[in-house]
């Protein structure tokens, strides 16, 4: 009897494996298309700038994945991982991390079937050493080459004209101001503007915000005009204790054409500079003095001549 029903049972022994074995791989197969709820850990990378550093170290971070059984198995030895980059100006000691499932999906491997269902936490406040911040002026190292021809309008104009600084308290006492890198701008017409960075390699482990400014200028063509019969004066008004030889002259102006070509004689002042015993109550005979134009800010103006003689009135007699 035992003898028959082992016979039974090893009858046609490899077709009966090779069913069982299929069998068992179909079940595997339906059980893998099966939607399946897993969790796994994440990997939270904190950039620090230079010089700062964590108090303690982040939580541990977990993530509740969905989906097909045989997707989530071959996830099952990969680690997710999430970056965050604290900002080179932060001041405060503490930073809050706010994480969402979509940070997860993006660091989940290219054409993985699964859907992030949970993170926890997703909140995550760090905490850091302390620093001090300062508030300095950016000194600019721009300068324009003008073409020939060429002249620029009103000098260089840069936004914005202060950063602020995040380091070591010790490192920002050190600090007034900060400078732009070394820049020429050349083959510039118009109005132009350029981008320009801070130079940070004097600073340290010192952070800045922001990296660069912006300049601007306008170029303009240089045009000429001259005028005539300017009156010399002191600065005060007219000269009324000198007779002034000659008293009135010739200015020539140099600048932008449009603002050139828009100045009037009422733009222009020349001024006789009285200093010395010219000056003095007894003063006698004549003197040389020099003279100069005070025109509007970027136009060059130059008297002709560039001096006047001064000669002290003589009071009148008394009968």
């Amino acid at each position: 009897m035992r003898t028959s029903l082992l016979q039974l049972i090893t009858r046609n022994w490899p077709i009966k494996g090779a069913a069982l074995f299929l069998a068992l791989m179909l079940y595997v197969a339906v059980q893998l298309q099966q939607p399946v709820t897993t969790s796994f850990d994440v990997t939270l990378n904190v950039q620090l700038p230079p010089g700062r550093a964590l108090v303690q170290k982040p939580p541990r971070v977990t993530a509740q994945i969905s989906g097909k059984g045989s997707q989530i198995l071959k996830l099952r030895s990969l680690a997710g991982d999430i970056t965050r980059r604290v900002p080179d100006t932060l001041a405060a000691t503490t930073w809050t991390i706010h994480l969402d499932p979509t940070d997860v999906e993006l660091a989940l491997p290219k054409g993985a079937d699964v859907r992030v269902m949970e993170i926890r936490p997703n909140e995550i406040t760090l905490s850091l050493d302390s620093v001090a911040r300062k508030d300095v002026r950016i000194v600019s190292l721009v300068t324009v080459t003008p073409e020939s021809a060429q002249v620029l309008h009103g000098g260089l104009s840069m936004t914005p004209t202060t950063a602020r600084l995040v380091g070591p308290g010790k490192s920002l006492a050190a600090i007034d101001s900060v400078t732009t890198v070394p820049m020429e701008i050349t083959n510039v017409s118009g109005t132009f503007s350029r981008n320009v960075p801070i130079d940070t390699m004097p600073l340290g482990i010192v952070r800045l915000a922001p990296k660069q400014v912006t300049v601007t200028g306008e170029m303009g063509v240089i045009a000429e005009r001259s005028f005539a019969g300017i009156p010399v004066e002191t600065g005060a008004g007219a000269i009324t204790s000198y007779i002034v030889t000659p008293a009135r002259v010739s200015v020539s102006v140099r600048g932008p054409e449009e603002r050139v070509q828009a100045l009037t004689r009422d733009s222009l002042r020349v001024v006789a500079h009285i200093t010395g015993a010219a000056a003095g109550p007894a003063a006698a005979g004549t003197t040389v003095a020099k003279i100069t134009v005070i025109g509007p800010r970027g136009i060059s103006a130059r008297a002709i001549p560039d001096s006047v003689t001064l000669r002290r009135r003589t009071p009148p007699r008394r009968g």
